[in-house]
């Protein structure tokens, strides 16, 4: 490496050449089947995910979240908040056993389920 007042050069010889892009090889393709695999296993996480989900609670709130650029968000009597997903309204009470894929809505005399497997479906092919 040569350095004066004016200039910086930094010259690499042919064995730190070869170094650096073995190296860059090896990174690149780490990164190659990080990227593959979750991709490819993406599906399965989601799924994995949404039947670690237990809430039994009732929607207090549905606001526009302007700290999160004005996304809609729903706010529950358990004192959690999440990204609104689906179509609640307030009052609904919501009823989701961890293990199920089914989301159990209860507004007025009505039940709706929804199936949660089926929404992020839809919503990956959406994307």
């Amino acid at each position: 490496m040569y350095m004066d007042n004016n200039h910086f050069n930094l010259e690499i010889d042919k064995s730190n050449k070869k170094s650096l892009i073995i190296f860059w090889l090896i990174f690149g393709s780490i990164v190659f089947l990080i990227i593959f695999y979750l991709n490819y296993n993406s599906d399965n996480l989601t799924k994995e995910q949404l039947l670690k989900i237990n809430r039994h609670t009732k929607v207090i709130d549905v606001y526009v979240n302007k700290n999160e650029h004005n996304f809609l968000y729903v706010k529950f009597s358990n004192g959690s908040e999440k990204i609104m997903e689906t179509s609640y309204h307030i009052g609904d009470s919501i009823s989701k056993n961890k293990g199920d894929s089914i989301e159990y809505i209860f507004r007025g005399d009505s039940i709706i389920q929804n199936n949660l497997f089926e929404t992020a479906r839809k919503e990956k092919v959406l994307k």
